[in-house]
C-alpha cells in the first residue's frame, strides 16, 4: 500500500478560537495526505486558549504552541514551519476553510510534478458570497480577468498558500522584522532570486470568512506597515534610492489623499531606518535581485501594472479598500 504524502499546515491563532476550530475540522477532512496541523497561538485570552486546547485533544496530529504574545505574521509562520518537517507546508488563515476535500492532495501533485515551483498560491473567495475576495487579490488588477486561469506570478497571497520546505530553508524563511504586510513579496523575491517560480492556482480555493459588514481599519497603523515595509523591501532588493524616493513620494501622496499623512511619513522614515539596520548586517549586497529575477518580476508582475500615468490613477489617487 502506497504511503500517503506528508504535509504540514500552519495556523496562526489569536483569539477567535471557534473559527480556528472550524478551520481545524475542515483540515481534518482533507483526503489522501498524512496531515499535521501546527497551531501557533499569539497571546489569546486564557478562555480562548483553553477552548482551543480542549477541543483539539482528540486529534493527535494537532499541536498547539503558545507564544504568550503577538510576534507578527512572518515570525509566527517561521515558528510554525520550523515545528514541522514535511516536504510541503501550507498556511491558511484561521478564519478560512478549503472549498474541497482534495485541496492538499492537489498541492502535493503540483509540487511533485513541477520541481521549479516554490510556492502555490490559492484562489481566495468570500465564504458568505462565494465571490472572489477582492482584498486578497494581490496580483496586478489587469489580471483579474484571468482569475479562472492558472498563471505564474511574482507574489502569493497570505490567506492561503503552500511552500516547498526546501525553498523555505534555502531563503531563510520569512523576514521577522516585517511583522505585518508584504512578507509574502519579500519571500517571493528571494525564491525568484534562486531561480524558482510561483504559481496562482484557481482550482485550489479557500473560503475566507469575511463578514459582509466587516471593514478594514486603516487608522489602526495598517497603512503605516504597508508603507514602511514597501520602502524597506524596495531598498533591500533594488538598492536604488531614486526608485525608493519615487515610491516614497507616491505613498506620501496616497497617505494625504486618504487622510493618513502621519502614517505615510512615519512609514517612509522607518522603512529607510530598517534598510540601514539591514546594511549594518552586511546582507544588503547579497539580496539584490539578479538580472534573471528582474526579468521574471517584469514578465509576471510589473508589465501588467501599466505606465506611470496608469499607476497614478489606479494605485495612488485612489481610496484605500474596505470590506464593504
Amino acid at each position: 500500500m502506497k504511503r500517503l504524502p506528508d504535509i504540514d499546515v500552519v495556523l496562526l491563532s489569536w483569539n477567535r478560537s471557534q473559527m480556528t476550530l472550524e478551520t481545524v475540522h475542515n483540515l481534518i477532512k482533507q483526503e489522501d495526505v498524512n496531515l499535521k496541523i501546527w497551531i501557533v497561538d499569539q497571546g489569546s485570552k486564557e478562555e480562548e486558549l483553553q477552548l482551543l486546547k480542549e477541543a483539539t485533544k482528540q486529534y493527535p496530529n494537532v499541536q498547539i504552541t503558545e507564544l504568550k504574545r503577538n510576534v507578527g505574521v512572518p515570525a509566527g509562520r517561521n515558528i510554525g514551519t520550523h515545528l514541522g518537517n514535511a516536504e510541503y507546508t501550507v498556511s491558511i488563515d484561521n478564519d478560512a476553510i478549503f472549498e474541497s476535500s482534495d485541496a492538499l492532495k492537489r498541492v502535493v501533485e503540483i509540487f511533485e510534478q513541477e520541481p521549479k515551483i516554490a510556492v502555490v498560491s490559492f484562489r481566495i473567495k468570500n465564504f458568505y458570497t462565494g465571490q472572489d475576495d477582492e482584498l486578497s487579490w494581490v496580483y496586478p488588477k489587469t489580471l483579474k480577468s484571468s482569475r479562472d486561469k492558472r498563471f505564474l506570478t511574482a507574489r502569493f497571497v497570505g490567506c492561503g498558500h503552500a511552500i516547498r520546505r526546501q525553498v523555505f530553508e534555502k531563503v531563510g524563511g520569512y523576514d521577522d522584522d516585517l511583522f505585518f504586510y508584504w512578507e509574502e513579496v519579500d519571500f517571493s523575491f528571494r525564491a525568484i532570486n534562486l531561480g524558482y517560480q510561483l504559481v496562482y492556482t484557481p482550482e485550489i480555493s479557500v473560503l475566507h470568512k469575511v463578514a459582509p459588514e466587516a471593514r478594514v481599519r486603516w487608522e489602526d497603523q495598517r497603512f503605516y506597515f504597508l508603507v514602511r515595509n514597501a520602502i524597506y523591501i524596495n531598498l533591500k532588493y533594488n538598492q536604488d534610492f531614486l526608485k525608493a524616493l519615487v515610491l516614497a513620494l507616491g505613498y506620501t501622496v496616497k497617505g494625504f489623499y486618504n487622510f493618513l499623512p502621519l502614517q505615510a511619513l512615519r512609514g517612509v522614515v522607518d522603512g529607510i531606518r530598517m534598510y540601514k539596520k539591514l546594511s549594518f548586517k552586511s546582507l544588503g549586497s547579497s539580496l539584490q535581485l539578479t538580472e534573471s529575477a528582474r526579468n521574471y518580476v517584469w514578465e509576471h508582475e510589473t508589465q501588467y501594472r501599466g505606465n506611470l500615468l496608469n499607476r497614478l490613477k489606479s494605485e495612488v489617487f485612489v481610496g484605500l479598500p474596505t470590506r464593504d
